[in-house]
């Protein structure tokens, strides 16, 4: 169960985080929202191969996109990501792994 409120996780989103707009392709529509972009380290093996690289990702308020789907976007600073995979926390908080 998350300790927190949604208007605690909005607050501290707008501390650390930076004004997005959430594209919702299925819909039509946006909203602007509040997300905090990092590049995330991510390794992935394949048999004897180990790939090593960064991705971008967002977190946001669960509340936020309610309904993202892969393919949705998130403009940040002028540049358009893809939402690529959903990961929500299950309490208020859902990471975005994005690719340009």
């Amino acid at each position: 169960m998350a300790i927190e409120t949604d208007a605690m996780r909005s607050e501290f989103l707008a501390d650390w985080g930076s004004t997005a707009t959430y594209g919702d392709t299925s819909a039509g529509s946006t909203a602007s929202i509040t997300a905090m972009l990092k590049r995330e380290y991510y390794e992935e093996t394949a048999g004897d191969v180990t790939v090593q690289s960064s991705s971008p990702v967002a977190h946001v308020r669960t509340s936020d996109v309610s309904s993202v789907v892969q393919g949705d976007t998130l403009a940040i600073d002028s540049v358009t990501y893809y939402v690529i995979e959903v990961s929500p926390d299950n309490e208020g908080i859902t990471q975005l792994r994005l690719r340009v």
